[in-house]
């Protein structure tokens, strides 16, 4: 059985559908992932005349899925159209500052007090060189919100680990370790907190009980606003790539 089939668009474009067999699954399912990429569930044994009729039969759904859906773009793309991030509970404007002589290695100032982040980069620093110094800095700005927003509510969380996370924004085991997405400095700072402590209301209430929901707006009275905001953006969001 093949893991991937050719998908040509009314318009001419070649895609990909990559088929994803399951054992237990009963039904045939198409989605587009975070990466725009066409997945295919389907039950384990199923014939691949099978997948591929399926496909066909569900072409109007998948084209017009493919031209709503947001692009993939890379971070520096992303800086240059929505230059600022949030570190420290604000939003701070972001400049990239290049070239700065080839010697000197790339580095990030985070300037709260005067409302800015800069990106330094050598002459000749690719995209790497940006992701890496996003990386860093949503690593250190994240945990470090996560002590100030823990404190301030009387907890204590175990690990906390800043992750490339595919499709969630965090999540909180039950060893009270909790692991959230770097693209939460991408979120507006009361977006933001809100995230982090509906993780750290997991710390009590490890489910989606009415106990947590009620918590979680002790925590944040404006937990469903911030909610369906997050809900809205989170599709363009996810498709960010470092």
């Amino acid at each position: 059985m093949v893991s991937r089939f050719e998908f040509t668009c009314s318009d001419g474009r070649q895609l990909l559908v990559h088929v994803q067999r399951r054992k237990g699954a009963r039904h045939l399912r198409l989605r587009l992932n975070v990466r725009n990429q066409i997945i295919l569930s389907a039950p384990w044994h199923c014939p691949d005349q099978a997948c591929r009729k399926f496909i066909d039969g569900n072409r109007s759904w998948l084209e017009n899925q493919l031209n709503q859906v947001p692009q993939v773009v890379g971070i520096r793309d992303w800086l240059q159209h929505s230059a600022w991030l949030t570190v420290g509970g604000q939003q701070l404007a972001v400049k990239l500052l290049e070239p700065v002589s080839a010697g000197c290695p790339a580095c990030c100032r985070v300037e709260a007090a005067l409302g800015r982040v800069d990106f330094c980069l050598p002459v000749g620093a690719g995209d790497a060189a940006l992701s890496s110094l996003v990386r860093q800095l949503a690593g250190r700005a994240i945990q470090q919100r996560v002590a100030v927003l823990a404190q301030g509510i009387g907890l204590q969380p175990g690990r906390v680990s800043v992750r490339d996370q595919s499709s969630r924004w965090g999540s909180c085991s039950c060893r009270s370790n909790i692991s959230l997405n770097w693209r939460l400095i991408l979120l507006a700072p009361g977006l933001q907190d809100y995230v982090i402590l509906h993780e750290l209301a997991h710390l009590t209430e490890l489910n989606h009980s009415r106990r947590f929901w009620q918590l979680l707006e002790r925590y944040d009275p404006e937990r469903c606003q911030h909610e369906a905001k997050l809900n809205a953006i989170s599709p363009a969001l996810m498709r960010v790539r470092l």
